[in-house]
C-alpha cells in the first residue's frame, strides 16, 4: 500500500517550518549530511470472505493489517532560530481495517471471474513520529483513530480447478479520522494530526471455494 497515513502532517510541522507533512520535510544543504526521508510504503496481510448468489451478485468481506515495510526515516534539516541544524525522523504508522463490499460477478471464459464492488470499511489507525535535533532534545507525536473510508473495488479469479483460485486485487480507499490531539501528554508539547487512509491496495494471494461454480 502507497503512503499509508497520507502525508503524516501535524501542527509540530509548523513549528519546524513545514508545511505539508513527509511531502515537504526534506531538505539539503551543502556540507551537511542528510538522507531523505521518502513517503512509507505499506505492507499488507489479511483474510477475506467473499459469496456469489445467483452467479451475478456479489458480497465481500475481509479485515486487514497494515504496517510500513519501506521509507519513513532519514535525517534532514530544519531552521534553528537561523542556524541549520541536522533533525533525524521517523514515521511509523500501523492501519487495521475492515471492508465490507457488494456489487457484481462477471464470468470470463471457464477459468476467469471478475468482480467489481462498493462499499465502506472500518478503519482504525496507530501514527508515530519522532524528530530528535543534533543539538539534543525530541520532538514526538502518537495520534490513533477511526473512520469509515469509501471502498471501491476490482477482484479477479483465476481458477485452477473447481475449488482453488489465484487471486488479484486493486482497491481504492477514501477517507480519514477526523483531527486527534497527541496522546503524548508528557513532553510539553501538544500536537494534533489526522490519520488519512486514502490511497491504493494491491493484493494477490489463493482462494478456496466452498462449492464449486
Amino acid at each position: 500500500m502507497p503512503s499509508p497515513g497520507g502525508n503524516l502532517h501535524s501542527s509540530t510541522h509548523e513549528k519546524i517550518g513545514v508545511g505539508n507533512g513527509i511531502d515537504g520535510i526534506n531538505r539539503s544543504m551543502s556540507g551537511y549530511d542528510t538522507k531523505p526521508v521518502d513517503r512509507i510504503l505499506g505492507a499488507s496481510a489479511g483474510l477475506e470472505f467473499r459469496a456469489v448468489f445467483y452467479d451475478y451478485f456479489f458480497a465481500r468481506l475481509a479485515g486487514n493489517f497494515t504496517t510500513r515495510a519501506r521509507g519513513g526515516s532519514g535525517t534532514t534539516l530544519y531552521d534553528n532560530g537561523g542556524t541549520p541544524e541536522l533533525l533525524d525522523c521517523e514515521y511509523l504508522v500501523h492501519i487495521i481495517d475492515a471492508p465490507l463490499t457488494a456489487g457484481l460477478v462477471v464470468p470470463f471464459w471457464k477459468d476467469v471471474r471478475i468482480a467489481f464492488s462498493v462499499g465502506a470499511a472500518f478503519a482504525y489507525g496507530n501514527y508515530k513520529y519522532y524528530f530528535e535535533p543534533e543539538s539534543g532534545g525530541r520532538y514526538k507525536g502518537k495520534f490513533r483513530g477511526y473512520g469509515f473510508p469509501l471502498v471501491l473495488l476490482v477482484e479477479g479469479d483465476y481458477f485452477l480447478n473447481e475449488k482453488l483460485s489465484i487471486t488479484a486485487s486493486l482497491a481504492y480507499y477514501r477517507g480519514s479520522t477526523d483531527i486527534r490531539r497527541d496522546r503524548y501528554r508528557t513532553d510539553g508539547d501538544t500536537d494534533y494530526a489526522r490519520i488519512d487512509f486514502t490511497g491504493y491496495r494491491f493484493a494477490m494471494g489463493a482462494s478456496w471455494h466452498f462449492y464449486s461454480r
